[in-house]
């Protein structure tokens, strides 16, 4: 890693998601992933919350348990 890791404001992660989710800006993308290697634990588990946020979800489906 080429820069030192630092501390980031969860309100600056919450602005790189929305412009990653609304706008596809891959450097706020990149912020989001940086924050992952955070040495504030409650950054990094932000930052793992608004990546997962934006993953693609299944639909649900109508499956009798039963039958299986």
């Amino acid at each position: 890693m080429s820069e030192s890791v630092r501390h980031r404001d969860p309100l600056y992660l919450f602005v790189c998601y929305l412009e990653w989710h609304c706008n596809g800006n891959l450097a706020a993308y990149q912020e989001l992933l940086a924050a992952l290697d955070d040495s504030d634990g409650d950054i990094r588990n932000l930052s793992e919350v608004l990546l997962h946020r934006h993953s693609p979800r299944p639909e649900p489906t109508n499956v009798n348990i039963e039958a299986w």
